[in-house]
């Protein structure tokens, strides 16, 4: 699916963290965001993402303008640098934790976190907490 953003601004407080950004990336590039730090990546993910609103410009999945629409309804997701799981929960329940928060059904949840957790080649870890886990096997939680 294309994405592109269209003239993004967002500010926190003087600081104008994005400036007029544009950008386009066409279904099935590869793209790479690079830049030192404090140059806006991140800012730009968590608006794309939608945990930031700017205060100008839009955002197109395909031709669908997404401005308006929560996280959970971009189709998109975020890995925070420090993977963001739940110490407390097993590899299993962070995998989990959206489904049952939506209150999807106990098998219907079984088995998407089973899909997952094959993609990822963490069906035998499932019952591990994140501490138990490498870097990498975390990494794959997260995702």
């Amino acid at each position: 699916m294309r994405v592109r953003l269209k003239d993004i601004t967002k500010t926190y407080g003087s600081l104008k963290a994005l400036d007029g950004v544009n950008l386009l990336i066409e279904e099935g590039d590869f793209f790479t965001l690079l830049g030192p730090s404090g140059c806006g990546k991140t800012t730009l993910l968590r608006v794309v993402a939608g945990f930031a609103v700017p205060e100008r410009g839009e955002i197109f999945f395909g031709d669908q303008r997404i401005n308006h629409l929560p996280p959970h309804r971009r189709e998109t997701g975020m890995v925070f640098q420090n993977y963001a799981l739940f110490p407390h929960l097993t590899v299993f329940d962070n995998v989990a934790y959206g489904l049952k928060a939506r209150k999807i059904d106990a098998a219907e949840i079984r088995s998407r976190v089973g899909q997952a957790l094959d993609l990822v080649q963490l069906s035998a870890l499932s019952q591990r907490y994140p501490t138990q886990l490498s870097g990498g096997q975390q990494q794959r939680v997260a995702l």
